[in-house]
């Protein structure tokens, strides 16, 4: 036989086949009973699902593009128990197992679902029953699910326990699992609250999930809000548990906690934020037992744990950074005040508080608040309820130590802040200029502050601030004026001018001690008095928080003497005052006292006592020249007193 006779009968042959498939094919639609397709397939799903499946559309079967059947008016579940919904059930056609007059289907497609997810407030859900029933049927028999993709998907997710309702549309997910013993694979994409996400995993043993065997786990999860990475092993049953690595990665954490529903406020803290470590899962739990976390460029260690029992997440951990920098967290309220702009008067947004409950223990070897700067510190954050408490248990600072606590809560006009410190021997120079951009005053020092006050602003913290603070320091110097050379220059020449000495220099002291009172933004004192070998300060006055300014007025000492047989009448002492802004305040003398000590004013001091004898000469010419005198003079301009100190030995 001929190499061209051989071909023409294979050809021959494939044709015939080929017109018999297509015959086949075109004769389906009209020889397979619908309802046994609509029977079938019930069954199938029924059976491999292991809820019941019902289909009340009509059944129709498509030859091109694809061998296939669609089963309109889908129903998964009866009842009160209807766990989804779908306009349509699309299904491919085995072509062999047609043609020997079965019915195979190898991959389906729901068009359109509408799953509903209900988690009760004991945890329990109406899918439970669903994952029961799978797990039985893993039990009889081998064969996995058909491949599975849902098209034009969409979710509702109420969860009674936490009051949430989730809504997840645009949903494409394909899922592969041939066999119950094989590994599934699923991927998709959706969209939650206005953001598609990607997902991918892959389960090495999915029964495991059913049986509470452990197997592999790799997941991955990518938004615009975050991007998060699983793997390890989960198992479970009632109880799911997964262990192994978690990272989560977002460039503001602020805008990811709002797509998860929650309330952060706004501000310029919760920025970039990144996690990675060791994971313990539970349903109720995250629990990092080493992690490695990073929020604003703050890098910290430790252990962490998140729970979603209560209404909101709860936060509880130890971590320990190298380097803090805790600007950005007080970024709203401003506790620093600049030079030329005082206090901030933004309002003050505390609804991050609200967001979850926070239990942290934080150690840092240096805390940047600022222009501020700790050393070594060890504090706790909790909040509650959106209120904010912040323990400084040791912080090392300015050669010294501090202590204290800072708590914030909602008030009715606003925020309600109660705060203390206790400083210990710590360098008053530096400490002052970086907290409270006070430059004027140096020495170690002790100081014990408590302090409250209520408003929407930092300004209004300081107008209706209330407290007291007592103050104690050593070999110091009050920077801005030179007390000694001040007095020394006007004990010669009382009228003299102070020249640059009273807005430089600076004034030394052996030992300082100050009580002051504080209420409705004005503090005020009786008692600051500065010792030094040459000079002793006394003052008392106020000062202004909100607008940071001082009213004090003093005595300044000129001491001749130290030895046992000096008295107070053997110094020279001038009274002055401090007025201004405290940034940059001014330093003025008493002018009546200047003008009592000089001789060359006695004329000016003679004038009230001659103010009678002027009086009856003046008279006399005015009655000579006829003009009334009824009217009075005007008063003679004199300088109020000073209060007088109480005496001081």
């Amino acid at each position: 036989m001929s190499l061209a006779s051989s071909l023409k009968r294979v050809l021959t042959i494939v044709g015939a086949t080929a017109l018999v498939l297509a015959l086949a094919l075109a004769l389906v639609p009209a020889l397979l009973p619908a309802e046994a397709v609509r029977n079938t397939v019930t069954a199938e799903l029924s059976q491999r699902l292991g809820v019941p499946v019902s289909i009340s559309g009509p059944v129709s079967i498509s030859v091109l593009p694809q061998l296939s059947v669609q089963l309109d008016g889908v129903t998964i579940g009866t009842g009160g128990e209807v766990l989804a919904t779908a306009d349509a059930a699309v299904g491919a056609l085995r072509l062999f197992p047609l043609l020997a007059g079965r019915v195979s289907i190898s991959d389906y497609t729901l068009v359109r679902p509408r799953i509903a997810v209900r988690v009760a407030a004991n945890g329990t859900s109406n899918w439970d029953r669903a994952l029961e029933a799978i797990r039985q049927v893993s039990r009889e028999r081998s064969g996995g699910l058909a491949d599975f993709r849902i098209v034009q998907g969409e979710a509702l997710v109420i969860d009674e326990k936490t009051q949430q309702r989730v809504e997840i549309d645009g949903m494409e997910i394909a899922v592969s699992w041939p066999r119950f013993d094989r590994q599934a694979n699923i991927s998709g994409r959706f969209t939650l609250r206005d953001e598609p996400v990607e997902i991918s995993a892959v389960v090495a043993r999915p029964l495991a999930l059913l049986t509470a065997e452990p197997t592999g786990l790799k997941m991955r999860l990518a938004a615009a809000p975050v991007r998060v990475g699983f793997d390890g092993q989960i198992a479970g049953r009632a109880q799911t548990l997964a262990s192994g690595t978690m990272t989560v990665e977002t460039t503001s954490l602020r805008a990811l906690l709002r797509w998860l529903g929650q309330h952060p406020g706004v501000g310029s803290a919760l920025g970039s934020f990144a996690l990675k470590g060791e994971v313990r899962v539970t349903p109720t739990e995250l629990a990092f037992s080493q992690v490695n976390a990073e929020l604003d460029g703050n890098v910290a260690e430790g252990a962490l744990t998140v729970s979603f029992q209560g209404a909101r997440p709860q936060i509880q951990g130890t971590l320990d950074a190298d380097r803090v920098v805790a600007t950005p967290y007080f970024s709203d309220m401003n506790p620093i005040p600049e030079t030329d702009r005082g206090w901030n008067r933004r309002p003050i947004d505390l609804s991050a508080l609200t967001s979850s409950d926070i239990d942290l223990r934080l150690s840092a070897r240096e805390v940047v608040l600022g222009s501020a700067k700790l050393g070594r510190s060890a504090a706790s954050v909790t909040s509650r309820n959106g209120r904010l408490t912040l323990t400084l248990g040791e912080a090392q600072a300015y050669g010294g130590s501090l202590r204290g606590a800072l708590v914030l809560s909602p008030h009715a006009d606003g925020v309600e802040v109660r705060a203390t410190l206790n400083v210990q021997r710590a360098e008053l120079g530096q400490g002052l200029s970086e907290w409270f951009g006070y430059r004027r005053l140096d020495g170690v020092g002790n100081a014990q502050i408590s302090i409250e006050g209520h408003g929407p602003t930092m300004s209004d913290l300081a107008r209706t601030a209330s407290g007291q603070a007592t103050l104690t320091a050593v070999d110091g110097a009050i920077r801005g004026f030179n007390a000694e050379a001040i007095l020394r220059r006007l004990e010669r020449r009382p009228l003299a001018a102070t020249g640059a000495d009273a807005r430089s220099g600076r004034t030394p002291y052996d030992r300082m001690a100050a009580t002051i009172r504080i209420v409705n933004g004005i503090a005020t004192t009786e008692d600051i008095m500065l010792d030094g070998q040459i000079v002793r300060v006394r003052l008392q006055g106020s000062a202004q928080l909100q607008a940071r300014e001082l009213d004090l007025r003093g005595i300044a000492t000129l001491k001749r003497s130290t030895g046992p047989s000096a008295t107070s009448d053997s110094n020279f002492e001038l009274p002055f005052v401090v007025q201004g802004s405290w940034d940059d305040p001014f330093v003025l003398p008493d002018p009546q006292s200047l003008i009592r000590r000089s001789g060359a004013a006695a004329p000016l001091r003679d004038v009230n006592r001659d103010r009678d004898a002027l009086r009856a000469v003046l008279d006399a010419i005015n009655r000579q020249s006829g003009q009334d005198i009824s009217e009075p003079l005007p008063p003679i301009p004199s300088f109020a007193p000073y209060p007088s100190l109480r005496p001081q030995n």
